[in-house]
């Protein structure tokens, strides 16, 4: 398995100690330089380790050690020019032992766009692997990168409508700025380290500066920096960043990362819940899926059909197929539980690094980047269809999105004509050399082409369930029809679910998009072009009613109407059940009672499996409030009771105690007399439809 490869986009401690660059007037000893460098280098720290090693090699130029270490370095730090130098002079002098500094070195040239100078040592490298006998997976990135730089000419000559601009410093800073997040209405939540300026600090003593996330607000053209997200998301003196909503916006999930005893970057993913308008104190994920001795990061969102969260993240846990890869999970809300992560699939992963995954629920595209598929040079941006473990071959989104540099953290907003993403491309704000510092970028797609899809959902109250009803009836069970009196016109429904689906090209599957609830009657979908569709409504007692479509061979912007969706829906209506009979201040169910219930509730649950009944009990106004309240809770739940004794599902009903409190005739006569007939009325059971049962579901884990 191919080694990690340094991963430019998770955090880098800036824990420098206190030396200031280039500073030839402190005097330390070549030794002391070089302990210091090594010092530096181990903890992480880039900046300081290059200083004193390069001080170190101009007193004493030429040591191989030092020469390896600065050309690594330089890479990490992506001053490609740099390393070049030194990775070669390495490799020169020992090419047995230092054969990837070979390999790091055409990569530098692939990176910085010198496309035939890396496709021939590349080559050069694959040869003296093949002789050595060593470096087989190493040998295999170079034939895919070589790849990357034959199709370089396809990608650029068939080049995006494109516009892509870099935001101004008010985002962007000389450091590193990631993870861009569209948020509500021109805003804009990223993580920075917001400082102008390199500065050196010393672990020992210092408090150390950490990455957190901000919220910007475009204005016109420009953009205003409104300070810290949440103060409680970004936690104190840890880094924060690579943040993603849920479906429903009501939970962010978010990184934190900081250094492990062996001083390498561990991060764990975090979750915080909005409640009340608020965001809650985040709570680390479970173990699960923050394993510990692993890094977990950048996660990003889909949907169950159960509207549960699908969480696909990246991770370096064991059984991946080199370095860090895509893993997904999703939230088992019956269990309350997550479930086993399972990897994204060798049609996602590579032995190099797959990292900034996106997911766009309404199009069901993940997108991606990896520096161990053919590409223009670093990191480059794919997308690929799919859910799951079931995603087809992956695509390269084109120039110029991607570059030669490494592109990052591809993410779209509503409109899906717009985006951001990360680059270290040359134009950006630099911190110690021109590539040096990730930067956030915003594109527009001028020839996007916007589809949606309306239309209105109506409905009627099923006849069926009262013709069952009125059966019971005619049979002189104990059911008031009098409830039945309605208009027989079909209405408009409101907030009434609708369902997306969207089939596999390949494959014809139907994959969950969205849902979706009418407003004023209608629903609304974004679409994308080229794709079969389906939209389901089903009505109260699951059958389903199933409009396809399409948008292929659409080619300009429109909004699909379809027909109208009639629906059965939820009687609204309580049905008074009779002749459910209690003895004096009990709730003890009698023989005439249980009768009553088996030949109208139990028969209508079983006429109908999916439904959830809400049974209530009323008593007239003899006794106290409180007592009433007592006692009609109890008689509603021994209703509840004898029917989950006769096999009813539970979670089909809910006991409701109403007391006095909704008579339906008056206990007693406008001068005061008792009225018996009143209070007989008010001592009632009743039953409602409240609901339907939703359908277990579990994601597939296709094979591939």
């Amino acid at each position: 398995m191919i080694k990690k490869i340094w991963i430019i986009p998770a955090f880098i401690l800036i824990s420098s100690l206190c030396y200031a660059q280039n500073n030839n007037s402190i005097k330390l000893s070549p030794g002391q330089l070089l302990k210091q460098a090594k010092i530096a280098e181990k903890s992480g720290d880039i900046f300081t380790a290059i200083d004193y090693y390069k001080i170190y090699d101009e007193m004493r130029p030429g040591n191989p050690k030092v020469q390896s270490s600065l050309g690594r370095l330089y890479f990490r730090e992506k001053n490609y020019k740099e390393a070049k130098v030194y990775l070669y002079n390495t490799y020169k002098n020992d090419p047995e032992k230092n054969l990837m500094d070979l390999f790091n070195y055409a990569s530098c040239m692939h990176s910085l766009g010198e496309y035939e100078d890396a496709k021939h040592f590349y080559n050069q490298f694959v040869s003296e692997a093949k002789k050595s006998g060593k470096y087989k997976e190493e040998s295999k990135l170079a034939k895919t990168h070589i790849e990357g730089i034959s199709s370089a000419k396809i990608l650029k000559d068939s080049s995006l409508n494109v516009v892509i601009k870099l935001l101004d410093t008010t985002v962007n800073k000389p450091h590193i700025d990631f993870s861009p997040i569209p948020y509500e209405k021109d805003k804009l939540i990223f993580a920075s380290l917001p400082e102008s300026e390199i500065k050196y600090y010393n672990p020992e003593t210092d408090k150390l500066p950490v990455r957190k996330f901000y919220l910007a607000q475009r204005n016109g053209d420009t953009w205003k920096n409104l300070g810290e997200f949440n103060p409680l998301i970004n936690g104190e003196n840890i880094n924060t960043g690579n943040g993603a909503f849920s479906y429903d916006k009501n939970r962010f999930y978010f990184s934190r990362c900081e250094k492990d005893y062996n001083r390498n970057i561990i991060c764990k993913i975090f979750v915080s819940t909005l409640e009340n308008n608020e965001w809650q104190e985040p709570v680390a994920l479970p173990d699960i899926i923050n394993m510990l001795g692993t890094s977990n990061s950048m996660p990003t969102t889909g949907v169950s059909r159960l509207h549960t969260d699908v969480l696909y993240f990246v991770s370096d846990r064991a059984e991946g197929r080199g370095g860090m890869d895509l893993w997904f999970t999703y939230y088992d809300r019956k269990k309350g539980e997550w479930k086993e992560p399972k990897n994204c699939g060798k049609r996602i992963n590579t032995i190099a690094n797959e990292i900034t995954p996106y997911y766009n629920i309404e199009t069901k595209i993940l997108y991606y980047s990896s520096n161990g598929l053919p590409g223009l040079g670093g990191f480059d941006i794919f997308k690929t269809f799919g859910e799951g473990k079931s995603f087809d071959g992956p695509v390269n989104v084109g120039y110029p999105i991607n570059s030669s540099f490494d592109d990052l953290y591809y993410i779209l907003d509503d409109s899906r004509q717009n985006g951001f993403m990360v680059s270290n491309r040359t134009g950006g704000y630099s911190l110690r050399n021109e590539n040096c510092c990730d930067d956030i970028y915003e594109f527009i797609y001028k020839d996007y082409i916007n589809i949606a899809v309306t239309g209105k959902v109506f409905g009627i109250t099923d006849s069926l369930f009262f013709k069952s009803i009125e059966q019971e009836y005619k049979n002189e069970m104990a059911i008031s029809l009098d409830v039945l009196d309605q208009s027989e016109e079909i209405e408009l429904l409101y907030d009434y679910p609708v369902n997306l689906f969207m089939l596999d090209k390949k494959t014809g599957k139907e994959m969950f998009v969205k849902t979706d609830f009418t407003s004023s009657g209608s629903y609304f979908f974004n679409l994308e072009q080229g794709n079969d569709y389906i939209v389901s409504v089903k009505d109260f007692n699951k059958k389903e009613i199933r409009l396809p479509f399409t948008t292929k061979n659409i080619t300009r912007s429109d909004t699909l109407e379809l027909d109208a969706i009639i629906v059965n829906t939820f009687p609204v209506q309580s049905f008074i059940v009779q002749n459910i009979y209690y003895e004096f201040a009990r709730f003890d169910l009698t023989t005439t009672a249980k009768q009553t219930i088996d030949n109208t509730i139990y028969k209508i649950l079983l006429a109908y499996p999916e439904i959830i009944v809400e049974i209530s009990s009323h008593t007239d106004s003899i006794d106290t409030e409180y007592n009433n309240m007592i006692l009609s809770q109890n008689r509603a739940q021994s209703v509840v009771n004898y029917l989950i004794l006769k096999g009813i599902n539970p979670e089909r009903l809910v006991a409701k105690g109403y007391g006095e409190n909704f008579p339906i005739a008056p206990n007693s006569h406008p001068d005061g007399r008792d009225n018996p007939e009143g209070r007989q009325k008010n001592r009632r059971t009743e039953f409602k439809v409240i609901g339907q049962l939703e359908s277990d579901e579990e994601i597939i884990y296709e094979d591939e």
